[in-house]
């Protein structure tokens, strides 16, 4: 059942945790990204943290693009080229941090070093020499972190410069490529915690014996959140205990967002929605 949050001037707040009304929201065409500003105050302040960490030379990242972006469709087919192609087990075989990977997920290497190989393996998709190590993998981490941290944090890190050096770092490690950029920032953080969990899965008895099925099941991970605006009023039976219009909405803090997150696999599993002024109620 949904459930909504509404306090005049700084939260408006619609959280769905059923996995057939997300799917439904994820399917409405009136819901897409947006960066554009409205909402309450605290809509407005996540915002400007997502601004602060995921815009790059003034273009956001691909995860917060809408989808009549222009470039959107091209960039997905050349992302897509680029998965076909190393499809093959054989292609990963032959990336330098592959069997840092097995080894860690075996529990036979250190586990600290996931994250730089699993970092290093996706930027690598893009550039053949692209170097990950624990202080790119570590800038990753607070980047992706910044749009959830304590206020205070947040303003130590802007003041401190921390947040300024770590996307410089993230920056030219990716050579300014946006995919590269996403895949090494954001999209990591995905593959770390499926790659957790197989390492998680692998300790315990009888983990052999289990299908590729029932592993994939137990170990896929998704994003914690996905960003959405409502451009549209919107009136739909899982948005209101009565079928009235909820007005153009964002996600998890975001202004004017819904976001999904995770009970379902692979899709994610609650909604969190944030109207605009003056398009609904």
């Amino acid at each position: 059942m949904a459930r909504r949050v509404h306090i005049p001037g700084l939260i408006n707040l619609l959280e769905v945790t059923d996995p057939g009304e997300i799917r439904l929201l994820d399917a409405d065409s009136r819901l897409d990204r947006s960066l554009a500003a409205g909402g309450g105050l605290i809509n407005r302040l996540r915002l400007a943290r997502l601004r602060q960490a995921l815009v790059f030379d003034g273009e956001p990242l691909p995860a917060l693009l809408g989808r009549d972006a222009e470039g959107r469709e091209a960039r997905h087919a050349e992302l897509g080229r680029r998965l076909d192609e190393c499809a093959d087990i054989a292609s990963w075989r032959r990336d330098p941090a592959f069997e840092s990977l097995v080894a860690a997920v075996a529990g036979q290497g250190e586990g600290e070093a996931l994250g730089p190989a699993a970092q290093g393996v996706l930027g690598r998709l893009f550039h053949d020499d692209y170097r990950a190590d624990a202080a790119s993998y570590a800038a990753a981490r607070r980047l992706n972190d910044y749009p959830r941290i304590g206020a205070l944090k947040a303003l130590f890190q802007r003041l401190s410069g921390r947040l300024r050096r770590d996307r410089r770092l993230l920056h030219e490690r990716a050579r300014g490529d946006a995919m590269t950029l996403h895949a090494t920032g954001v999209a990591v953080h995905n593959l770390m915690e499926s790659l957790e969990s197989m390492r998680a899965l692998a300790a315990t008895p009888g983990a052999a014996s289990l299908s590729s099925a029932a592993v994939l099941g137990r170990c896929l991970g998704v994003p914690e959140t996905l960003l959405r605006q409502m451009l549209a009023p919107l009136a739909t039976w899982c948005c209101c205990a009565s079928p009235r219009p909820f007005g153009p909405a964002a996600t998890r803090g975001w202004p004017s967002w819904a976001t999904a997150g995770r009970a379902v696999r692979p899709s994610a599993s609650s909604w969190r929605c944030w109207p605009i002024p003056g398009a609904g109620p």
